[in-house]
């Protein structure tokens, strides 16, 4: 499709007109669009990936990713050893590690960001990844237990608020494995091996946090004794951070500035000295705005004639094959078509189809009862079963998303992680799917083309739940509906809800099937199974099994990688093949818009996890001479 281009200039005009009334600072020097503004830029806090990416460039870990392979790499730790029976790490804290202030980061900063993330009070929907460290399950019940117990008291003040505060930390540090020798050291102590620790100390869940900025905007609760912490603490001109960037500016959906730390550790790293996000939740705004040069970077590419675009990049190589062949064996991809020609009408080269690390899925309500004590069909899972043979997948990709994405009928990605097997999962099959329907009790006994119980209960309309903002979702819901009452007699009412209220229905269980979605957080198949381990937070499903959590378990105790693997295995053939509490669509493919040679610096891994510190473009003045020397 062609895009009018005075309608772009004129658009791109008010764009850049209004920016400038507002702010008299610089154009960025990487400025990129993203759907939706991010829900917290606090780490522990942290769940959707547009804050994961921005956390990316806010904070560092003990190590970091390197965005290209996803193996683990120095950070605010240079160094580390691990015990022999992998159960005691200890990390040395780099000496020119420093905050945004100056502060020198110390081991107590990861220290006070691992209690913030397994507290209860945090409410952190990712603690789970860390009950691998030795006494944090037992110290999460008991601080749990012991918030019930002050709520029942007759005496609640002040005095007993920090009384209980003190008693918390005392026991953390007693009962819980992990250690601070001194500034330098960080130690920890696990109940079992983990085969992926070193990238889950990256993830922004573990990113130390000024104790300082953190503690002046923390109170503790005299009705409740929990920490409440004022969100002002990650505001812009508040916020401490010790990544490559501090933020500079935050307006609420409308965009976000980052913008060189002065004090961090490797500045040689930067590669340009301030990047911007902006919020353009319209998606043929932006790419108009793209289009007029408004941003180098479309981070999520979803308007409805993205496969046309898609088609013209298609027809781009197809002219320039031979030469395009010859550069990927010299080259990257990136660099391979930025050597090519320019594009000629009806041709596009800054059109990308990135495949992922991730699901696109629906979530069963899998709970005994739904929202209110109403009755929930899909607590069985021959319910379950029977709509995941109901659904044509290949239907999807080709005349709905137009995209021809991977199908998917497992949870996890093939081909990502070395050496595991996926299973096979449930396919189409509407003989078997009204089978399944009818073996747990609805059948069709009226003739009149919806299915009833025996008891002569007919099947509930079923609450369809997606997010607006996106027509994929729409479509998605809409082909499902269809595809759903004409297979098995059912009746389907989509109910679309903005993202905020979306997320909300889906966390308090105010659903019987909704759309979802999840990309690995590192490489492991534990990234996507433990969503249905049960009380993790983020299983929205309400799903347990006995068999898969005895696996998981298993497979947390177990040394041996393979026999670990064929665990794992095992507990995903349940899922994807039995109790079906998500139901997989495709695999996720990002689509981006930015012209190769112009941008550089994007991770080429399925994980996507990209290193905003690494990001340039022909505005980028490119790693600075060391400005700050660390004092040792």
């Amino acid at each position: 499709m062609r895009i009018a281009i005075g309608i772009v200039a004129i658009l791109g005009g008010l764009l850049a007109v209004s920016i400038a009334l507002e702010d008299v600072r610089p154009r960025a020097e990487v400025v990129f669009a993203q759907a939706s503004d991010c829900f917290t830029l606090d780490p522990q806090r942290m769940t959707y990936q547009q804050d994961i990416r921005l956390a990316r460039g806010l904070y560092e870990g003990l190590v970091r990713s390197d965005p290209d392979t996803g193996r683990p790499l120095p950070a605010v730790a240079r160094s580390w050893r691990a015990s022999d029976d992998g159960l005691r790490w200890t990390f040395e804290i780099d000496p020119a590690a420093r905050w945004s202030n100056g502060d020198p980061v110390s081991s107590l900063d990861v220290r006070a960001g691992l209690l913030r993330a397994l507290l209860p009070d945090t409410a952190a929907d990712y603690s789970g990844l860390l009950m691998a460290i030795d006494g944090t399950p037992e110290f999460l019940e008991w601080r749990m237990r012991r918030l019930a117990e002050y709520a029942d008291r007759d005496v609640r003040d002040e005095d007993a608020a920090a009384a209980l505060w003190a008693e918390t930390e005392a026991r953390f540090d007693a009962d819980v494995g992990i250690a601070c020798p001194d500034e330098r050291t960080f130690e920890l102590r696990l109940s079992r091996p983990v085969p992926h620790l070193l990238n889950l100390m990256g993830f922004p869940i573990c990113s130390p946090v000024h104790r300082a900025t953190l503690d002046a905007h923390t109170r503790l609760d005299v009705d409740t004794g929990r920490r409440i912490e004022d969100p002002g603490w990650t505001a812009a001109g508040t916020l401490v951070s010790n990544g490559p960037y501090v933020l500079a500016r935050r307006r609420h959906k409308r965009d976000l500035r980052l913008e060189r730390n002065p004090h961090y550790r490797d500045p040689d790293r930067i590669h340009s000295e301030s990047i911007e996000a902006v919020v353009v939740e319209d998606p043929s705004t932006a790419v108009l705005a793209y289009v007029s040069g408004e941003f180098d970077w479309l981070s999520d590419v979803t308007v409805g004639y993205r496969t046309d675009l898609l088609e013209q990049r298609a027809a781009y190589l197809e002219n320039h094959a031979a030469a395009w062949e010859r550069g990927l064996v010299e080259s990257s991809p990136d660099e391979a078509l930025a050597a090519l020609p320019d594009p000629a009408a009806g041709e596009r080269r800054d059109i990308h189809a990135v495949g992922t690390f991730g699901t696109d899925f629906f979530h069963f309500n899998c709970r005994p009862e739904l929202d209110g004590g109403r009755f929930n069909p899909f607590a069985d899972p021959a319910v379950r079963r029977a709509f995941t043979l109901a659904t044509d997948r290949d239907v999807l990709v080709e005349r709905v998303t137009r995209l021809r994405e991977p199908t998917a009928q497992s949870l996890i990605p093939p081909g990502v992680i070395p050496d595991y097997e996926i299973p096979q999962g449930l396919g189409f099959d509407p003989e078997a799917a009204r089978r399944e329907l009818a073996a747990a009790g609805w059948v069709d006994r009226d003739g009149d083309g919806l299915v009833e119980h025996a008891t002569g209960t007919r099947f509930p309309t079923i609450d369809l739940l997606y997010s607006t903002g996106s027509s994929r979702w729409r479509d998605i819901c809409l082909a499902l509906e269809s595809m759903w009452e004409s297979t098995l007699g059912v009746e389907i009412a989509p109910r679309g809800q903005e993202q905020r209220y979306y997320r909300e229905d889906l966390r308090s269980g105010n659903f019987m099937i909704a759309r979802g979605g999840w990309f690995g957080d590192f490489l492991d198949p534990t990234t996507f199974l433990d969503l249905c381990r049960t009380g993790d937070g983020n299983n929205l499903r309400g799903y347990s099994s006995r068999r898969v959590d005895g696996l998981l378990a298993e497979a947390d105790r177990e040394r041996d990688p393979t026999l670990r693997f064929a665990l794992l295995e095992e507990a995903e053939r349940i899922i994807v093949e039995e109790d079906c509490p998500v139901l997989p669509i495709c695999r996720f493919v990002t689509v981006y818009m930015y012209e190769p040679g112009r941008l550089r610096g994007l991770a080429n891994h399925a994980m996507l996890d990209h290193d905003l510190a690494l990001l340039q473009t022909s505005r980028s003045s490119g790693p600075a001479v060391r400005a700050v020397e660390a004092t040792p």
